[in-house]
C-alpha cells in the first residue's frame, strides 16, 4: 500500500492505494500550521491500517511556493561570474549581489580566473551584513564548473550554505540560473526545518516507510535527498493533479485537465496520455526559474470563491476567496452554497447558504433558484475563459510534452477531465459553457494525492562535450572525464544513459523504472582554417516522469 498526501489552500487530501485501487481517501481542512495539519491528515489516514502494510509516502507541500509569495525568504547574497554578451547586473536579486571576476566562454574555455582576492573581499562585505547564505553562479559554469567549485572552497567555511548554479540546472539559462540558485539558498533553512519536522513527526506515528516530495514536474525525490535543491519541490501541487487524471482516466484523446478547489482552479492538457511540459522552466512568485515543470495554469475561481455584485449589478465570482463558505459559518455566498441551496451538494448548514442565496437574490431582484443557478452558470463562464485564453497560449509557441517536442499539430482538446472536490455538480455547468464532453472519474475528490501517491522517481543531467578539448562534463554531477576525438553522440547518449541511472537510484527510483528519455541532443562540426577540428555535442537526459508500474493499470479507468 502507498500513501499521498497534497496540501491545497482549503484541504490537504489524503489517499491510500492499493494493488487493487484507491483503498481509502481523507479530506483535512488545511490549517495555518502546516505540521499539525500533516500530522492530523496522517492520523485520520491510517486509523485501523496496519503500518507494515506502508510501502512508499509521497508529500506535495504548499512550503516553498507560500515561503516566496508571502515573502519569507532568508537573505542570501549572491556572487555571479559574467560572460561576453551580457549584463549580470540586470538580474540582481537579494540585498547584496556582487559581480566577481571570472570568465568561461560558450565552450567551456577559461578567459579570465576567478580572484580569489576580490571573492575574499566581498566575503568579508557579507558577513559584515549579517548574510549566513550565499549563491554562486557564472555565466558558463555548465561547460566548466571549476570556477564556482574554487569560490566555494574558499569561501565555504564562512557561510552555513553555498548554493552552486550548475548544480542547479545544466542549463545554459544564465538568468533563470541565477534566480534559481538565489532561492535554493534562500530556501535551504526553512526546507532543512520542515523535512526534520515532518520526519520527526513520521517518526512519532511510526511511519517509516520511505518518504518522497513531488516536484512541479510530477516525478519525486527521496526526502533525504532534496536538501541541495529545495525550490524543486515548489508548485507541485498542480502536479500531482495532473498525475492523477492521468492515473484515473487513462485516454488517448487529447484532454483539458480542470481540477476545481476551493480557492482555484488548476488547468492543465494530457496529449496521448502524456501532460504538457514547460521547457523553460517554472515561475515561482516574481523569480523565474530553470526548474522544469508540467504546463499548468492557475485562476482564482473555486468552490469557495467570493461571490459579489458588479457596479452594473452582474453577478460575479471569484477571484478571491474571503473564508469558508456560508454553509460552513462563512460571511460571503460562494458557488459551493449555490450548490448546497440547489441541493446538488450536502455540505455544513443548508439553512445558512439559503440565507446567503437569498439575500444575493433580492439586491439582484432575481428568484433564489435563478440566482444560484447564475452563480453557477457564471462561476464555469469564468473557468471557459481561463481555459480558452490557456489554450491559445500554449499554441502560441512549441508544444513539448514529457516525452517529445510536438511539431505542426494544434492543441484542440476533445474531452474535458474535471477533478477535486465540486467537480461532479459543476460538470454540467463546464461542459455547456465549454463545449465539450466533460467527465468525472472515480475517486475524482483526491485525484491530486492519488497521483502524488503514484508519481515514479525523476531526476535530469545535461551533458556536454567537445572532442577538440578532449572532455565530457555533466555539471549537476560534478562530473568531468577525458575523451577521445572520436566520441560520438551514441557514445554521449551512453554515457548520459549510465550516470542517469546511477543518479535517479540515489534518489530513490525503483530500478526497474529507469526510462531514460532523451529529450533534446545536438552536434556541430567545429572548423578551423577551413578543416573539421573536432565535434560539439550537447545532450539533455532524463528519467520520465510518469506513474509507477505497480499501480498504474490497477487505477485506469476510461
Amino acid at each position: 500500500m502507498i500513501l499521498g498526501l497534497d496540501v491545497g489552500g482549503t484541504h490537504t487530501d489524503t489517499a491510500l492505494v492499493s494493488p487493487g485501487g484507491v483503498a481509502r481517501v481523507v479530506k483535512t481542512p488545511t490549517g495555518s500550521d502546516l505540521l499539525e495539519t500533516l500530522t492530523e491528515a496522517l492520523t485520520r489516514a491510517l486509523e485501523t491500517i496496519p503500518l507494515v502494510k506502508l510501502e512508499r509516502m509521497v508529500f506535495s507541500t504548499t512550503l516553498a511556493t507560500n515561503a516566496v509569495v508571502q515573502d519569507r525568504l532568508d537573505p542570501v547574497g549572491m556572487m555571479v561570474m559574467a560572460g561576453p554578451g551580457i549584463d549580470p547586473e540586470l538580474y540582481s536579486v537579494g540585498p547584496c549581489y556582487r559581480t566577481i571576476p571570472g570568465v568561461v566562454d560558450h565552450r567551456g574555455k577559461e578567459v579570465v580566473p576567478p580572484d580569489r582576492r576580490a571573492v575574499e573581499g566581498i566575503r568579508e562585505e557579507m558577513g559584515w551584513l549579517g548574510l549566513d547564505k550565499v549563491g554562486v553562479v557564472g555565466k558558463f559554469s555548465v561547460r566548466h564548473p571549476g570556477h564556482e567549485m574554487s569560490v566555494r572552497t574558499w569561501i565555504k567555511d564562512h557561510f552555513s550554505h553555498v548554493a552552486l548554479g550548475h548544480r542547479i540546472s545544466g542549463g545554459l539559462n544564465f538568468p533563470r540560473r541565477i534566480h534559481t540558485t538565489y532561492l535554493n539558498a534562500a530556501l535551504n533553512d526553512i526546507h532543512v526545518e520542515f523535512v526534520q519536522s515532518l520526519q520527526a513527526t513520521l517518526d512519532r506515528l511510526g511511519l517509516d516507510a520511505p518518504s518522497y516530495l513531488l516536484k512541479p514536474e510530477g516525478g519525486t525525490i527521496l526526502m533525504d535527498r532534496s536538501f541541495d535543491q529545495p525550490a524543486h519541490t515548489a508548485q507541485s501541487g498542480p502536479a500531482a493533479s495532473v498525475i492523477g487524471a492521468i492515473a484515473l482516466h487513462c485516454t488517448p484523446q487529447t484532454s483539458l485537465v480542470l481540477d476545481i478547489g476551493g480557492t482555484t482552479t488548476d488547468m492543465a492538457v494530457i496529449m496521448n496520455s502524456a501532460p504538457l511540459l514547460n521547457p523553460t522552466g517554472v515561475r515561482i512568485g516574481p523569480y523565474k526559474t530553470s526548474i522544469r515543470s508540467l504546463y499548468t495554469c492557475s485562476i482564482g475561481v473555486g468552490g469557495d470563491s467570493e461571490v459579489r455584485i458588479d457596479k452594473q449589478g452582474n453577478l460575479r465570482v471569484g477571484p478571491n476567496r474571503q473564508g469558508p463558505p456560508a454553509a460552513m459559518g462563512g460571511s460571503v455566498p460562494t458557488p459551493t452554497d449555490a450548490l448546497v441551496f440547489l441541493g446538488k451538494l450536502k455540505a455544513g448548514r443548508a439553512s445558512r447558504a439559503c440565507d446567503a442565496i437569498e439575500k444575493l437574490a433580492q439586491k439582484i431582484e432575481k428568484r433564489p433558484e435563478e440566482t444560484a443557478e447564475r452563480i453557477l452558470e457564471e462561476a464555469a463562464r469564468v473557468i471557459a475563459e481561463g481555459a480558452s485564453q490557456f489554450i491559445q497560449e500554449i499554441n502560441s509557441q512549441p508544444v513539448y510534452t514529457i516525452y517529445e517536442l510536438i511539431e505542426d499539430r494544434k492543441v484542440e482538446p476533445e474531452r474535458v477531465v474535471l477533478i477535486g472536490g465540486p467537480a461532479l455538480c459543476l460538470a454540467p455547468y463546464v461542459q455547456e459553457a465549454l463545449g465539450l464532453p466533460a467527465a468525472v472519474p472515480k475517486h475524482y475528490k483526491a485525484a491530486n494525492a492519488i497521483g502524488a501517491a503514484c508519481a515514479r522517481v525523476t531526476t535530469e543531467i545535461n551533458l556536454h562535450a567537445d572532442t577538440e578539448m578532449g572532455k565530457a562534463v555533466i555539471p549537476e554531477e560534478e562530473f568531468e572525464t577525458s575523451i577521445g576525438r572520436d566520441f560520438t553522440i551514441e557514445n554521449a547518449r551512453a554515457m548520459a544513459g549510465e550516470r542517469l541511472k546511477e543518479r535517479a537510484l540515489r534518489q530513490g527510483a525503483n530500478p526497474e523504472e529507469l526510462q531514460v528519455t532523451v529529450c533534446d541532443e545536438q552536434v556541430f562540426g567545429m572548423v578551423r582554417d577551413f578543416q573539421r577540428v573536432g565535434t560539439n555535442i550537447r545532450l539533455r537526459a532524463q528519467i520520465t516522469p510518469g506513474l509507477t508500474r505497480k499501480w498504474m493499470h490497477e487505477l485506469c479507468e476510461i
